[in-house]
């Protein structure tokens, strides 16, 4: 009677060229975020000359809309599309960090962090979803993990590499610049390779769409349950505000 052999584990070579690609734009995408959060608070404060108050104010408006609009741009994505949600997402990226290097006033740099803001919310959902449906029961931990390790690998290299090196031999602005050139060209791939996942077809309209994320976000312990998880985030994003200035001052 012939030995019983064991299953093999699904390896790398068991996902598609879809998921890929979106690990691809995950990489970029939060390098170009991690690289440009790296300096932005002391560029604004140093190079811009606004007060840490007003600096706070801008934070404190865009790191919300990265985390609510990913509600309401997860199902339109469904709706409408992942392809045409990552189009949307990627010019907005592209058009916010680009405006971040260009202007100088507190309302136009205000302005062009919302831009940006808005086309990383529209950006987040499209790549879990897009990696939720190429995966299956056999591959989707490794297929997670994976994604996740893309996530930490931009967010350390951008900052630690690129941007000490650009911001010295460029400028400060040049920061913005790159970000805006690492989001933007993720439309070539977005464009000419990354093909909309099978999905149930969603037809929704934009006004179910809008009431459904008026519900969850009404969800009285939901809600409650961000406020609490929202502790953790409060602190960590001090490394990019309270942390940078009070290194600036007191380490050498």
């Amino acid at each position: 009677m012939p030995e019983n052999t064991p299953n093999k584990k699904p390896g790398i070579s068991s996902f598609s060229k879809n998921y890929w690609i979106v690990i691809l734009m995950e990489f970029f995408e939060r390098g170009s975020y991690y690289g440009m959060m790296s300096i932005l608070s002391v560029y604004m404060t140093d190079q811009l000359s606004f007060s840490k108050e007003s600096v706070g104010v801008i934070k404190s408006t865009i790191q919300p809309l990265l985390y609510i609009l990913p509600i309401l741009s997860g199902a339109i994505g469904e709706r409408f599309g992942y392809r045409k949600t990552l189009i949307f997402a990627f010019i907005f990226l592209g058009i916010g960090y680009f405006l971040t290097s260009q202007t100088t006033e507190y309302a136009m740099v205000f302005a062009s962090l919302i831009i940006m803001a808005v086309g990383a919310g529209a950006f987040k959902p499209m790549i879990s979803g897009t990696i939720a449906r190429e995966t299956n029961e056999s591959n989707s931990t490794l297929g997670f993990g994976i994604f996740y390790w893309s996530i930490n690998l931009g967010a350390f290299l951008f900052p630690l590499i690129l941007v000490p090196y650009i911001k010295s031999t460029f400028g400060w602005q040049y920061v913005m610049l790159a970000s805006a050139i690492g989001t933007s060209a993720m439309l070539i791939p977005t464009l000419l390779v990354y093909k909309e996942p099978k999905k149930p077809e969603n037809t929704k309209t934009i006004g179910e769409v809008l009431k459904g994320a008026v519900m969850v976000l009404t969800d009285v312990r939901f809600i409650g349950l961000i406020v609490i998880y929202s502790g953790f985030w409060i602190l960590y994003f001090q490394m990019f505000d309270s942390v940078l200035w009070y290194v600036q001052k007191y380490v050498d």
